[in-house]
């Protein structure tokens, strides 16, 4: 997809895999610098391609957040999670990539 980074794209695989997490996490994991990687949401989520975890309650379960050390958090940050459209992306890479090795 035009205007994406490699950082852009390591962010988009890490939440494919986490499910939902928030920023420092996603720097740590991805070892993008914290302030890097909050631009690269706010440019992915205006792109269409994440969206903020909004929702009842205020706690969010380890099976949902795959990434959390406890078993539940309080929702104390704010939490992301991919799109139907970033969901699709990621399928579409995956697909050209294993394309390509075969």
């Amino acid at each position: 997809m035009d205007g994406l980074t490699n950082k852009d794209l390591a962010v988009l695989m890490h939440l494919k895999r986490a499910n939902v997490d928030y920023g420092k996490s996603i720097a740590i994991n991805t070892g993008i610098p914290l302030e890097e990687v909050l631009q690269i949401l706010d440019k992915l989520e205006a792109m269409g391609l994440i969206e903020r975890v909004r929702g009842g309650g205020k706690t969010l379960k380890r099976s949902v957040a795959r990434f959390k050390l406890s078993n539940e958090v309080r929702k104390h940050h704010v939490y992301y999670r991919l799109s139907r459209r970033g969901e699709l992306l990621i399928r579409s890479i995956k697909r050209s990539n294993s394309a390509g090795k075969g």
